[in-house]
């Protein structure tokens, strides 16, 4: 009777155990950026915290160093992969400084090359939701900007730009926005010890 009772125990938890992998949450993302995105391998860093969190993450990336909004939407590799089309989620990431720059700038440099991909997006799927990146100011300004844009002199200068930029490119898209440049300027404020870049002061660090 006992062994009966261990057998049908053990039968039920396997089962539990292969219903809960088959109904796993999982979603399918593309990173589209340059070393901001790479640095740390962060596709691969999410990947690891869905599994912990039992979810599934599946990606694909092409993150191509100093690479812009711009080149991914005249890149070959990064259209291909868009065509696709089965993407929960396509993640845009702009070169570091750019939308910081003056308006006039970021309107020809910037937006419609957001609005370019977001359409090439909606093109191969209308359901996969397009997500841009926030990126976060360098930690002490844009100093080969400076001069000429004194805006971007400082910290708070660049990061307040850069914030301001993104949710533009995300409202006028209808699209959503990873704030990762508020959480880090909240880090900044509230827990200074932590080191958020990498030497450069530009790149973030493992931390």
């Amino acid at each position: 009777m006992f062994k009966n009772i261990t057998l049908i125990l053990n039968c039920v938890l396997v089962t539990i155990a292969l219903n809960a992998q088959v109904n796993k949450p999982s979603k399918k993302v593309l990173f589209l950026g340059n070393s901001y995105t790479s640095v740390n391998n962060l596709p691969l860093i999410i990947s690891t915290l869905a599994t912990s969190a039992g979810d599934s993450l599946v990606y694909d990336f092409n993150l191509q160093g100093g690479f812009r909004l711009y080149d991914h939407y005249n890149d070959f590799n990064s259209k291909f992969k868009i065509a696709k089309g089965d993407w929960d989620y396509v993640v845009l990431q702009e070169q570091s400084q750019l939308p910081s720059f003056p308006m006039a700038d970021v309107a020809k440099d910037v937006l419609p090359f957001a609005a370019g991909l977001n359409q090439l997006i909606k093109d191969a799927n209308p359901c996969t939701i397009t997500q841009f990146y926030m990126t976060w100011g360098r930690k002490n300004g844009d100093s080969s900007n400076c001069a000429t844009w004194p805006p971007v002199c400082t910290y708070r200068g660049m990061d307040s730009l850069l914030q301001l930029r993104y949710h533009l490119m995300a409202n006028y898209n209808r699209a959503e926005l990873s704030p990762v440049g508020a959480v880090w300027n909240y880090l900044r404020s509230n827990f200074p010890s932590i080191e958020l870049y990498q030497s450069d002061e530009s790149h973030p660090s493992l931390a």
